[in-house]
């Protein structure tokens, strides 16, 4: 990412849910956008409000201050989770990668990508950001009113709540219930929806492989509850869970080796019903079987679920409920 950046010469539109002043001097973000917006490149940040609280009034003002456009997102409800960074109208990366130091030591994932399709779906998908977040460049925000073509051989899927956009949920379960033989899900956060639960459960009842790679302990104490109890009640529906010994960040759906999917999107109500999203999902043989490596890579170091290590306290049940009962808010 930080190349990328480092490579820019017109523009760099930069979307982010985390993006912290915690910076190690050889993965300094701030010194390098500062540089370039010194040299006149066109620089914009969408950043989520509660989300990049680390970012401190001190660094913003350096950016701002170097000519660095930065427009927060704030709402007691929804974020901005989305990981988009577009430069020189060019190249993107995007995926599930936050900014600072303690991230760097996560297992995590985004892709490049190039080609004028998806890279205009993404400037239009990010000047519709941009406008809600209250921008006011008058030549990107004509962007988003660009006519692009949806569906190619890179698909941008986008959760757009301020649109009323929500294709996430229908990919998903349009995917799920086309797998013929396998289906792979990477995520940190595993909150599933009872549809979702229902068609993972058809899928397994049909004979497909359903394997699910999730961290042993994630970051927040309190989502573990409810990792655990959802784990444990899929498991017995016959799901393979894989649980990796590092924090799990990346976010992905791998169907038949065919078709896969990598983005900002948990599983989880937040970021199906509530918050900002981009993945992108993709048929391209190469790319299938780079993503196909990379899960069993992450497969191979992880521990296969037993039911024994499911076996919780009674009140992990209670806890879990109240988890999944408050997450829209938090």
């Amino acid at each position: 990412m930080l190349s990328a950046i480092s490579s820019a010469k017109h523009s760099i539109f930069w979307e982010s849910y985390i993006i912290d002043d915690d910076v190690e001097p050889d993965y300094n973000f701030f010194a390098t956008l500062i540089e370039k917006a010194k040299a006149g490149v066109n620089i914009k940040i969408v950043l989520d409000g509660f989300g990049s609280f680390g970012l401190s009034s001190a660094s913003r003002k350096k950016l701002v201050d170097a000519g660095v456009e930065i427009c927060a997102f704030n709402s007691w409800f929804r974020r901005i989770h989305r990981k988009v960074l577009i430069v020189d109208g060019k190249v993107a990366l995007l995926g599930g990668v936050n900014v600072g130091k303690k991230y760097k030591k996560w297992l995590d994932l985004q892709v490049r990508l190039t080609g004028k399709r998806i890279i205009s779906a993404l400037m239009k998908s990010f000047a519709r950001s941009y406008f809600y977040c209250g921008g006011t460049d008058t030549e990107l925000l004509r962007i988003r009113e660009k006519s692009t073509i949806r569906k190619t051989e890179l698909w941008l899927l986008e959760n757009l709540p301020f649109t009323g956009r929500f294709m996430l949920p229908r990919y998903y379960k349009e995917k799920i219930a086309q797998a013929k033989t396998k289906i792979v899900i990477v995520t940190p956060y595993f909150i599933p929806h009872n549809w979702l639960m229902k068609a993972l459960s058809t899928a397994v009842a049909r004979g497909v492989s359903v394997e699910i790679i999730m961290p042993a302990k994630t970051d927040l104490s309190f989502i573990n509850f409810a990792n655990h109890l959802f784990a444990e009640t899929m498991h017995k529906s016959g799901i393979k869970f894989y649980l990796t010994k590092d924090m799990i960040h990346a976010k992905v759906l791998l169907v038949d080796d065919v078709v896969g999917l990598v983005g900002s999107n948990n599983i989880d109500a937040l970021s199906f019903d509530w918050n900002a999203e981009a993945s992108v999902s993709f048929e391209q043989e190469e790319m299938v079987a780079d993503l196909k490596i990379i899960t069993e890579m992450w497969k191979k170091d992880s521990i296969p679920l037993a039911h024994s290590h499911l076996k919780k306290p009674f009140y992990y049940k209670f806890l879990a409920f109240i988890v999944r009962l408050i997450q829209p808010i938090l």
